[in-house]
């Protein structure tokens, strides 16, 4: 069984974007290689410190677009339950 050209090649691209968009990623956060082969305990720790932050940082805005979007989404699915019942009434 010989693999498929076109796959192997399929894949090798996907990994090469991939690994372009997670370095340029690191990049933006001040991540080196050396950092990461250095100190990689740190290099983790700054990774979860910053993903943590931006959590944080947006759950404010969720809680408060929450507040106008789940009340609303509420009436949605009763009317469309209201009006479903009415259709099979009828």
């Amino acid at each position: 069984m010989r693999p498929d050209l076109s796959r192997i090649l399929s894949t090798l691209f996907k990994l090469a974007v991939i690994s372009f968009i997670i370095g340029w990623l690191l990049v933006q956060f001040d991540v080196t290689p050396e950092d990461i082969f250095n100190n990689f305990g740190e290099t983790v720790r700054r990774i979860y410190e910053m993903a943590k932050g931006a959590i944080e940082w947006s759950a404010g805005y969720i809680v408060i677009g929450a507040v106008i979007v789940i009340p609303l989404w509420l009436i949605s699915v009763l009317f469309n339950v209201l009006k479903g019942r009415g259709r099979r009434n009828d």
